[in-house]
């Protein structure tokens, strides 16, 4: 009976704690005057031909899993996230004893623009938000490398999402 009772107690006190957590759903600020939110495709200045598509969609993603705003057509919005692939970069971080490249680090760089959507007011800007990953070299570079760019477009929306959420 008194190892129920210790039981019991301990469930209660772990579920009294779960709603300090921080976790969240929706926005942080029910004030924030942005509900929608429109992602036109972003530009590319990047060398990697198609890396704009990709990114965008990984940014839409990242938004609705995020739920702080409804993600609509630039008519509808409040406000609308502008951006460009500034860049996309392969370095070497690890070799093998023959000087071989055997891990690499991927990382695919944006400029971001949110603007309002009725004014075109800029409301915040950055010039650079990035996303990585490194991948080893199992079979070889382009494919690896093929692999590992979706983690590097995931980290980077989930940097864009934060950026616009929090607005820092």
């Amino acid at each position: 009976m008194r190892a129920e009772f210790k039981i019991c107690t301990a469930f209660i006190c772990f579920a009294l704690c779960i709603p300090g957590c921080g976790y969240r759903i929706g926005n942080i600020n029910p004030d924030d005057p942005i509900k929608r939110l429109a992602v036109p495709t972003f530009q590319n200045s990047s060398t990697e031909p198609g890396i704009q598509t990709r990114a965008t969609s990984a940014i839409i993603t990242q938004f609705q899993i995020d739920g702080a705003y409804q993600i609509v057509e630039p008519a509808q919005a409040d406000a609308v996230l502008h951006g460009n692939i500034i860049g996309y970069n392969r370095n070497a971080l690890r070799f093998s004893s023959n000087d071989v490249t055997r891990e690499y680090r991927l990382t695919i760089g944006a400029s971001l623009k949110l603007v309002e959507a009725r004014t075109g007011k800029l409301i915040w800007s950055a010039t650079r938000v990035e996303g990585e990953t490194t991948f080893f070299i199992n079979v070889a570079l382009p494919e690896d490398e093929r692999r590992a760019r979706p983690d590097a477009l995931e980290d980077l929306a989930r940097h864009v999402v934060e950026r616009t959420v929090e607005r820092w």
